[in-house]
């Protein structure tokens, strides 16, 4: 899941400047998970702006995520009268939501709520930890599941760096050091082999940006 948080009330103010009616954005996936984009946060901005002097004239919530464009045009084309009047959207949701609401109202402001963080798990309501970074290239077949990139401080390929101690990051005490994790999972495989190339190095193309995938149905 995308991991993200709420910007600072005062930022969003401080976007909202010189628009007065406001339509709200949120989905019932990562924004949801997150808690920041789901049907309660939504009335929670609502309350705020409307303090602060704002009309909110409604919301919009999308089932599944503000990402997929058919569930958003869907959406859009039933909330159609409240868009119509609006001066611009608040989406409570991920920075790929916020762009593509732009695309498909393009005559209309959209304003990010949240920071987008990274990829990552939620072991509990709360609390996320990054596991992916979407590099473009997986070797977690190599990694016993377990991803360097995203986890190692230093990005280190080669690990562990001179700094670890203990099983624990120099970073910090709190840290696992990602490299003693993947040693210890290979060798309970029994494919310690894996750890003992030299990785050269990493060929980032995979990752640059901006890319686009098309997905082929398989037969």
């Amino acid at each position: 899941m995308i991991v993200m948080n709420l910007k600072s009330k005062e930022k969003i103010l401080e976007m909202l400047d010189g628009y007065n009616r406001i339509v709200l954005f949120g989905d019932s996936g990562c924004a949801q998970l997150c808690d920041v984009g789901g049907i309660l946060q939504l009335e929670d901005m609502e309350d705020f702006l409307t303090k602060n002097g704002k009309e909110v004239l409604g919301s919009v919530f999308v089932e599944g995520g503000i990402c997929d464009e058919r569930a958003l045009k869907k959406e859009i084309e039933e909330k159609r009268a409240i868009i119509d009047k609006a001066d611009a959207f608040l989406v409570q949701a991920c920075g790929v939501a916020t762009q593509n609401l732009s695309e498909i109202l393009p005559e209309k402001e959209s304003f990010p709520a949240t920071d987008s963080k990274f990829l990552g798990t939620m072991p509990e309501r709360f609390y996320h930890k990054e596991r992916c970074a979407m590099c473009g290239e997986c070797i977690l077949d190599l990694t016993a599941g377990i991803c360097p990139i995203a986890r190692c401080s230093k990005g280190i390929l080669n690990g562990p760096c001179g700094g670890s101690m203990d099983g624990r990051c120099e970073r910090d005490a709190d840290t696992e050091c990602v490299w003693q994790l993947i040693f210890d999972r290979l060798k309970k495989l029994d494919k310690l082999d894996n750890i003992s190339r030299i990785w050269e190095i990493r060929d980032w193309r995979p990752a640059q940006s901006p890319r686009n995938i098309i997905h082929t149905p398989s037969e």
